[in-house]
């Protein structure tokens, strides 16, 4: 008679080994799907990232990663939340501006709370006042200033 557990416990290692990815081999799987347009699966390895590598050198880029997702699967209160969950933990990294100035964006135009919007504007142009966003984010600013949303939602003509 034949032990069949050898190789049996031989695959189930080979198994093991091929399922755990490095976090930068997370990530690069992260981009190439970002990079096709994939947002769901973005999402999911993006996801992957923070539950296996939550304080890694990634982490932060995932973060950005999920509300990058959320923002381009239309489901704004979720990147809003995402985006907001990165600019607290991550202020230093690249991507906090545009996360900021997002913000903003997604109160004006998606949430229609032209207060939160005019707040984040403003401290986006505090904060980056010479960043490339910056003159959009005057002009969105001076836009939440003399037609708050709300009111033209609730205006009679729509």
């Amino acid at each position: 008679m034949k032990p069949i557990h050898i190789p049996v416990i031989l695959m189930a290692c080979v198994a093991a080994s091929c399922g755990q990815l490095t976090d930068e081999e997370l990530w690069i799987r992260a981009e190439a799907s970002k990079n096709s347009g994939n947002w769901d699966s973005t999402l999911h390895v993006c996801r992957r990232i923070l539950d296996e590598y939550p304080d890694g050198a990634y982490a932060g880029w995932a973060r950005f990663g999920i509300a990058e997702s959320y923002r381009f699967k239309n489901m704004p209160r979720e990147a809003l939340d995402n985006y907001k969950m990165f600019y607290e933990r991550y202020p230093n990294m690249q991507p906090s501006a545009v996360s900021l100035f997002l913000i903003a964006s997604i109160y004006h135009n998606n949430i229609l709370n032209s207060d939160s919007a005019r707040y984040y504007y403003q401290r986006f142009l505090e904060r980056y006042p010479n960043h490339d966003l910056a003159p959009t984010a005057k002009t969105e600013l001076e836009m939440v200033r003399q037609h708050p949303p709300e009111l033209l939602r609730l205006s009679p003509s729509n």
